[in-house]
């Protein structure tokens, strides 16, 4: 009797949490929405190289595009999941082609970014503002 009357209590005590829930609620665990479908052809890590240093700039995962800033990991889908109000995504993919934008809805700013497939171990990115392509390797 004891435990029913817990189990109560703590049943109706979450309810009350929806009292504080956001306007616009992201998914507890980004793996159960995912925001991103990169296809198979881009998946990994790729960046620059010369002769003297090699950075690597982007990672792409089944479910995740990740900036790789001065050694360290950007997730896309957790700063999506971490941004007031949080954003929506729009993705295109061909065999040889990936685009996608995340529009953040608290600032209504838009990021866009365009890769194109060279081989199985170069593609090509577009910077939007210089609008050239840059050839990144995989790493």
């Amino acid at each position: 009797m004891l435990t029913s009357t817990v189990l109560t209590v703590n049943c109706s005590s979450s309810n009350n949490d929806d009292d504080n829930t956001p306007t616009n609620p992201q998914p507890s665990n980004p793996q159960l929405t995912p925001y991103f479908h990169p296809p198979v052809w881009i998946q990994g890590t790729w960046g620059v190289s010369n002769s003297t240093t090699a950075q690597k700039i982007y990672k792409f995962t089944t479910q995740d595009f990740v900036m790789l800033v001065t050694g360290t990991e950007q997730s896309m889908t957790g700063i999506i999941n971490s941004t007031p109000k949080g954003a929506s995504t729009s993705e295109l993919s061909t065999e040889n082609e990936y685009k996608f934008s995340i529009n953040y809805k608290a600032t209504g700013t838009i990021q866009s970014f365009e890769f194109k497939k060279i081989s199985a171990t170069q593609i090509q990115w577009k910077d939007n503002v210089s609008n050239t392509w840059n050839t990144l390797i995989k790493f």
